[in-house]
């Protein structure tokens, strides 16, 4: 299975990117520590979104996940750089595995994205690095913050080969052919076998027996590959026994036996492969003696430090009323001082002062009770001198627990983190939902109406137009809502379907448009014929992209409460996640929850009933409508939760 892009398929990707170019950089996101997301506003098609994931695939969605809200500091340091910055250039490095992104605002700036090895994220400006994804140093180049920025070693481009070149080349091998063309000419394993399977040449020979005639045909297989490459306009996924094998910019005679899904774009193809892809095995995590030591007295500490705040606020609480308490008591301590000092001047014992406890004669200090409270006095002083004594210890236990408070906060942010990672550490070895089988028309929203119709809807721009342009057909039926981004919906028709399954199609129409974040309560959607729907504006009219001209009469539905069904149902023997209207997801569905607009955050419900139906919270986060929520009613499941 294919795990990064090749040298080939960054040239095709960047062919693909050429369209960005005049873009502008609207947000920087981080998702994940080697996922890097770029929003930026083309012109006429509204926000796109270029995925970077590090070390292994950039392509383009024109639709994004729920993204982190706080930024990283990587992400952070980008938005302050680059932010509105038009995208001016985007070129292949040579001949390897980088991409250049030109960016202009009011300095120019250079993002490379590195491919190779283990990849990095780089912000150059006037030829020096601003900031790194990650900071690493070799013996010829040194990717730090401030350093002048260099590009590795280049990488000669195989396609400007002629035959004597590259027979040179094969003649110092000791390996076969299509490893010395992997290898020594950095096209990767898979091009180096269609190369030679259009070369007509055995690929397992030794390399040094070529002859001329067959570096010739290898030289002009290298030449059409790359062209290809270079002005391909579509991309394949290639499977083999429902397991994922390739994605590739053009169509390979080595894969001639698998199966090979077309996409409109390399893009969209890259996208569609990486989502398909089973998560990573997650690293078992051992907490060594040593840690688990280290956390105990981490602990203890914490403890010894509220022990000792908690004692300091209390001293100087203390006091400060001991002070204060004084001065209501004057008369008595008045009294008490002078009938002190008379009787040690006298050598006369002090048993007999009112409240006497203790007295410290080498120290002067009279402990006495008055009125329950106990008095620590300086027989030598004034009432005024010895308030203020306690006025002093006040303060002076006051600023030893500032200087506690900030050691406290940082062992409880040491200790808190430790949670955070103990937790992350147990979420990535706690086995994961597998992913449900996929099926066809997942690439869009859709449900399986109460007449068993399969109903399709575009889920963006991008979506609504391959929607209708590739999949409504005669005899089917479009659906919409008169509310400004409704989707376009298809409803697949077939024996025995009726109005009721026409009538549902609007009210998914209606639910999945803008109105579920309008707050508007309801709306009404309408259906035609696939032969009422244009592409063609009137004379002199723009039409956006997503967007279709409906002429003649419209068959409207009436006006439906914004809501919606989701629940698990079985369909073609496999479960799924299925959200629709509520009489569809009802009749196909023995456990379900009914939602309308409300509080409850889109994500903490997705990853809620993703653990109550056992499945990857992606495929109920691609299926629920574009807001926040609310359940009304629910079968089958016991599941509550609280707006946050």
């Amino acid at each position: 299975m294919k795990k990064a892009l090749s040298s080939f398929d960054v040239a095709a990707i960047v062919n693909e990117l050429q369209r960005c170019v005049g873009w502008r950089i609207d947000k920087a996101y981080q998702p994940a520590p080697r996922h890097l997301v770029l929003a930026a506003r083309s012109p006429h098609a509204g926000k796109e979104f270029l995925h970077f994931r590090v070390g292994e695939w950039i392509y383009v969605t024109a639709s994004a996940d729920e993204m982190p809200r706080e930024p990283s500091d990587f992400a952070m340091m980008l938005r302050k750089r680059i932010l509105n910055a038009a995208i001016t250039g985007i070129r292949q490095q040579g001949f390897d595995r980088i991409v250049v992104i030109d960016l202009e605002k009011d300095e120019r700036y250079q993002l490379i994205l590195e491919l190779f090895g283990k990849g990095n994220v780089i912000l150059v400006n006037k030829g020096f690095i601003v900031q790194p994804l990650t900071s690493r140093a070799w013996r010829h180049r040194d990717v730090r913050a401030k350093r002048p920025f260099e590009f590795p070693p280049p990488i000669p481009d195989p396609s400007w080969l002629d035959a004597p070149e590259l027979l040179s080349i094969l003649s110092q091998s000791d390996a076969d052919l299509v490893r010395t063309l992997a290898t020594k000419l950095n096209l990767g394993g898979t091009y180096s076998e269609e190369i030679c399977r259009r070369a007509n040449v055995m690929q397992g020979k030794p390399a040094g027996d070529a002859t001329e005639e067959e570096a010739a045909a290898l030289t002009t297989a290298i030449s059409d590959v790359a062209a290809e490459a270079r002005t391909s306009r579509r991309g394949f996924v290639v499977t083999r026994k429902g397991g994922q094998v390739d994605v590739t910019p053009l169509r390979m005679s080595i894969y001639d036996a698998h199966d090979i899904e077309e996409f409109s774009s390399f893009s969209e193809s890259i996208e569609e492969y990486v989502r398909r892809m089973p998560p990573p095995s997650p690293k078992k995590t051992k907490a060594t003696d040593g840690k688990d030591h280290d956390i105990e007295k981490l602990k203890r500490k914490l403890v010894q430090q509220e022990e000792a705040a908690v004692s300091l606020q209390n001293e100087s609480v203390g006091a400060q009323a001991a002070g204060d308490a004084m001065y209501a008591k004057y008369g008595d301590i008045a009294h008490i001082l002078m009938m002190a000092r008379d009787k040690l001047s006298q050598a006369n014992a002090l048993d007999d002062l009112p409240g006497f406890l203790s007295f410290d004669k080498r120290k002067g200090l009279l402990r006495v009770e008055i009125d329950s409270a106990v008095y620590e006095l300086d027989v030598n002083g004034t009432v005024e001198s010895n308030a203020q004594r306690y006025y002093e210890k006040g303060k002076k236990m006051k600023g030893k627990l500032e200087g506690v408070l900030p050691a406290l906060e940082e062992t409880r942010n040491a200790l808190t983190e430790w949670k955070r990672d103990r937790e992350r550490a147990e979420a990535r070895s706690a086995p994961k939902a597998k992913p449900t089988k996929r099926f066809w028309f997942e690439r869009f929203r859709w449900f399986v109406s109460s007449e068993g119709a399969i109903v399709l809807g575009g889920k963006d721009a991008r979506t609504n137009d391959m929607l209708v342009k590739k999949h409504l057909e005669a005899g089917d039926r479009y659906a919409h809502a008169d509310v400004h981004g409704a989707p376009s919906i298809v409803v697949k028709m077939r024996e025995g379907v009726t109005e009721a399954t026409l009538m549902e199609a609007c009210e998914f129409a209606v639910a999945t448009s803008k109105a579920w974040n309008a707050g508007i309560g309801s709306a009404a959607g309408y259906w035609v014929l696939p032969e009422q729907v244009s592409k063609t504006p009137q004379s002199g009219e723009f039409l956006a992209r997503g967007a279709f001209v409906i002429r003649g009469k419209r068959n409207y539905a009436p006006k439906t409460e914004i809501r919606l069904g989701i629940g698990e149902m079985t369909y073609e023997g496999e479960r799924k996640v299925m959200c629709g209207p509520v009489s569809a997801v009802k009749r196909a569905c023995t456990r379900h929850l009914v939602i309308k607009p409300g509080d409850i955050e889109k994500n903490l419900f997705a990853k809620r009933l993703a653990e109550e139906f056992n499945v990857p919270i992606e495929e109920v986060q691609s299926v629920l409508p574009p807001g926040d929520l609310e359940i009304v009613e629910r079968s089958g499941t016991s599941l509550e939760i609280s707006a946050s």
